[in-house]
């Protein structure tokens, strides 16, 4: 398989740009969705929603947490010999 050619559902997309694929200003003028920034207090839930965040006591633990040892990343080491990382 060494052509280039795309196959499957892939190559069924087309785009031209950037904006083409995060609804840029260029796209905002054809009546596509649009991307806008609006007041938290203007958002609201809506029936069946998928993702519930419960202000629950496994929240609270988690926001303690944070506020003690801050957001913890696992950090890699290079097992190699004159490594500078």
């Amino acid at each position: 398989m060494s052509s280039n050619a795309k196959t499957g559902s892939a190559s069924k997309i087309k785009m031209e740009s950037f904006d083409d694929l995060f609804g840029g200003s260029s796209a905002q003028g054809t009546g596509a969705e649009q991307i806008i920034n609006a007041p938290l207090a203007d958002l609201h839930e809506f029936k069946d929603h998928p993702f519930k965040v419960l202000d629950d006591e496994k929240m609270e633990e988690t926001t303690e947490s944070i506020r003690l040892y801050g957001v913890l990343v696992p950090d890699r080491k290079s097992t190699r010999l004159n490594s500078s990382h």
